[in-house]
């Protein structure tokens, strides 16, 4: 079996928002290929590793000592989550692997400044919690889309 050289714009489409997603909420990178891969097995104890470890990161993220995602750890963290689920992405899909992460890795950087500029329109106190939700929310939506249909899914639950 050979690898697959072409990209389809899809896919591009597909590693953005996922590197998107994974800039905003690094567990999203690669929780969202690998909950659509273990949808099309059926549920199991890995579905629920992962679904804890992405709640995880939504909550504390909303803590006051969460280091920033802008820089040094952050950072690099977002662009690796974004390219390892971009990688994964690719395999479920039968992709070309280093094309999609790399696609993904550089859109990492973009969703976290985004969602630190959204957050930011949102102000202190109570303000900043409900925009903090709703990114997590369109985080989510964008780990969503960039997979959905994943081979092997039924209809609507991809």
């Amino acid at each position: 079996m050979t690898a697959p050289t072409d990209l389809t714009a899809a896919t591009v489409t597909r590693a953005v928002l996922l590197g998107l997603a994974a800039g905003s909420r690094s567990t999203l990178g690669a929780a969202g290929p690998l909950l659509a891969g273990a949808r099309s097995r059926g549920s199991g104890p890995a579905q629920y590793a992962i679904a804890l470890a992405v709640t995880g990161e939504l909550a504390t993220d909303k803590l006051p000592f969460a280091p920033s995602r802008l820089a040094g750890p952050g950072k690099v963290v977002r662009v690796l989550a974004g390219g390892l689920g971009g990688a994964l992405l690719a395999r479920g899909l039968g992709q070309p692997v280093l094309a999609t992460a790399g696609i993904a890795a550089a859109a990492a950087p973009v969703g976290a400044a985004a969602g630190v500029r959204w957050r930011s329109l949102w102000g202190t106190g109570r303000g900043a919690w409900v925009g903090a939700v709703l990114e997590d929310a369109a985080a989510i939506g964008l780990a969503r889309a960039a997979c959905a249909g994943w081979p092997g899914t039924r209809p609507g639950r991809g």
